[in-house]
């Protein structure tokens, strides 16, 4: 059996050790008490390769770190010369997803890389000296579309309210808000809801579910917007790497964590290696 690792990634093997009968297991040994041998392609490894008992089983685990690529066998060899053997095909870290979360995700959010058009770009590129999200809001209100998901879309100040909607100073245009969230701070606490409808009237914010306060005058009231969807809306690749990543990582229950697989052939048997999570599952099928 061939096992997939990367570079830099600890493999490890368990196999049973048994006495001279070949029924009673050995247990209580040690690393010292096996021979051990690391070959990649041909020539003598000089990692350092361990072997340590899993409990009392009888059952140990013989465990290195490949630091090349190439076709690794690792040998032990027990007190009583039973021999346990593996080969593992070592390749470079995966990259790709190590770089569509570096390039892709990271530096799309850093100063100076905002995707064109993205709420970081609108806001980032706002002169410094503007202070207030009102002010930023209002400069770039040719941009209404995309700064509309910006993360804090705007502050305002409660000038009246009920349990069913909560009156400011906002003036934007009837439905600006619609479907986002709005926070208000309360001196009862701080509660979130949707915004079922927004009208410029009083600039009022009707909440999708009552909240357990009246507003009171002076309150401040917070709208939320969604940077994640800012930013994929603006950025297909990056949108394509975020979607790559969440199945790589097991999160899509369509894409279960699978990092390598390996199948091979032979008397009219296919046998397929696949890793998932930590462990190897192998499948034989008919050819």
């Amino acid at each position: 059996m061939t096992i997939n690792a990367s570079i830099g990634e600890l493999v490890q093997v368990q196999f049973p050790c048994f006495d001279i009968d070949g029924i009673t297991p050995l247990t209580g040994k040690g690393d010292s008490d096996f021979g051990k041998l690391l070959i990649v392609d041909n020539v003598i490894s000089g990692v350092t390769m361990t072997v340590a008992e899993v409990g009392s089983t009888g059952r140990y685990v013989m465990r290195f770190t490949p630091d090349v690529g190439g076709l690794w066998y690792a040998e032990v060899t027990t007190e009583v010369e039973d021999i346990f053997a593996d080969q593992v095909e070592v390749g470079p870290p995966p990259d790709d997803w190590i770089d569509a979360i570096v390039s892709g995700v990271w530096e799309a959010l850093l100063p100076g890389s905002f995707p064109a058009g993205s709420a970081g770009d609108i806001l980032g590129n706002v002169p410094s000296t503007l202070t207030t999200i009102e002010t930023k809001i209002d400069i770039i209100d040719t941009n209404v579309d995309t700064i509309f998901d910006a993360l804090i879309l705007a502050v305002y100040t409660a000038s009246d309210g009920a349990f069913t909607y909560v009156e400011t100073d906002a003036v934007k245009a009837d439905g600006f808000y619609d479907d986002l969230t709005v926070v208000v701070r309360n001196a009862s606490g701080n509660i979130a809801r949707r915004i079922f409808a927004y009208e410029q009237t009083d600039g009022t914010f009707f909440f999708d579910g009552d909240v357990p306060f009246v507003p009171a005058v002076g309150d401040q009231v917070i709208v939320l917007g969604m940077l994640g969807k800012m930013v994929c809306e603006g950025n297909q690749d990056l949108l394509a790497k975020l979607v790559e990543i969440w199945q790589r990582l097991g999160l899509d229950a369509d894409n279960p964590l699978c990092i390598s697989k390996l199948s091979q052939e032979a008397n009219g048997w296919k046998i397929v290696s696949q890793e998932v999570g930590d462990k190897l599952i192998l499948t034989r099928e008919d050819v």
